[in-house]
Order: structure tokens, then sequence, then C-alpha cells
């Protein structure tokens, strides 16, 4: 049976540990509604916020309603119009469902300009991981999909799922994964912002690899 999540006592975690972290840019967790941790059946996590302040205009621990991805402005960019969320929303389109039904946000909270500025990325990921082990255990999606390696090797680490196709995507080397454990699938993508495979007619093949099977009870997808 799915777990229970006490959204307040998520929030005074990560309230916590941004405070004993000393961050100052803000923290993000969630870009879908609170409601869409009841039983979504696609989950989708990146890896932090990024950005070098938090827009008064967002919020930090969920969506009202709709999607990030769809809803806001970013980057200067009309709403859902900036390249990670058209890409992103392409993604949900190919998948057949509506972004503000993916459960979607970072698995690390806390802002920074790049990964390279966060301090203490190791303790970050830890905690990140902790809270996603709540997350997924009340949601139960069946597909989970991750943008870059180090979301990817968290969220494995946390299934203690085994990778069962590693494939380039029609991008000089760059590869993606899927993993599988307990009829839970994990899609390991690049980094969607710098790698736009979505739609891109020489990643289809490989994209198609990537999310066949029975996760949905469903053989007529396309990506």
């Amino acid at each position: 049976m799915p777990s229970r999540l006490n959204p307040e006592s998520l929030r005074e975690r990560i309230e916590a540990e941004y405070t004993a972290r000393g961050d100052q840019l803000g923290w993000r967790l969630l870009y879908s509604p609170e409601k869409v941790v009841d039983g979504a059946e696609i989950a989708f996590i990146g890896l932090n916020p990024g950005g070098d302040h938090a827009p008064p205009e967002h919020e930090d621990f969920a969506m009202p309603g709709g999607s990030a991805y769809v809803e806001e402005s970013w980057a200067g960019h009309p709403p859902g119009r900036s390249p990670l969320q058209r890409q992103v929303h392409a993604l949900f389109d190919a998948l057949d469902v509506a972004p503000e039904r993916v459960l979607a946000g970072n698995l690390v909270p806390f802002r920074a300009p790049s990964w390279d500025d966060l301090a203490e990325p190791r303790e970050a990921i830890r905690f990140g991981t902790e809270l996603w082990r709540d997350i997924l255990a009340a949601a139960q999606p069946r597909l989970i999909v991750t943008m870059g390696q180090a979301a990817g090797d968290a969220v494995s680490r946390l299934l203690g799922s085994h990778e069962t196709l590693r494939i380039g995507v029609g991008w000089g080397s760059v590869t993606a994964r899927r993993h599988e454990r307990d009829g839970v699938a994990l899609v390991v993508l690049p980094h969607l912002s710098r790698f736009a495979i979505i739609g891109r007619p020489a990643s289809e093949p490989a994209l198609a690899k990537l999310f066949a099977g029975d996760w949905r009870n469903r053989t007529d997808r396309r990506i």
C-alpha cells in the first residue's frame, strides 16, 4: 500500500536543512501540484533548480495548479516557451499525459547557478534522496524519468534498480539508460536543456526503445 505523505512535514524538513546549510538563493521542490503525489503514474525528476535568484512569483514547495513546465515564464520567455520547457512538454505529450498529472520536481531542492556552485553536493544529494524516498513511496509511479546522470544515479540507487539498456541517442557519444525493478521503469535521459532530443528524428529510435514496455499497459506510444 502507498505510504501517506505529510506535506507540511516535508516543507519543514526542507526549511530546516536549507537554514542549516546556509544557502541564500532559495529552494524549490515540485513543479506540479501537491495533489499529484497521491498516485501519479509518471514522475519526472531533475537535479536542482538553477539560477541566481528565486523569482518571487514562483512557488517553492508545489504549484497551486498546472505545471511549471507550461504555466511559468522562465529566463524571459513567454510561459512554457523556454527551450527546456518545450522539450519537457513535448516529452509529456509523447507519453500522452497531461503535464499537471506528472509528479515533477527537483531531486535536490536547493538553488544554485550551476551544480558546481552548490555547497556540499554529496550531502545535498543524500538529503534529496531521502525526500524522494518518501515522495515516491506515496506516489508509486510506474515510470520515472530523470534528467542528467547525477539525478539518474541517485534515483537508481534509491530504487535498487538494475540497468537493462544503455543506448546512444543520436547525438555524438551521448547515451541514455533504462533501469527496472519490480515493474517500475526508470529512464535516465541526458539533460534536455543541453540535448534537445525529444522530437528529434535522429533520436526517435533510441527513445522508442527506452520507453517501450508495459509500464502503462500500452504498446502504441511514440516518443
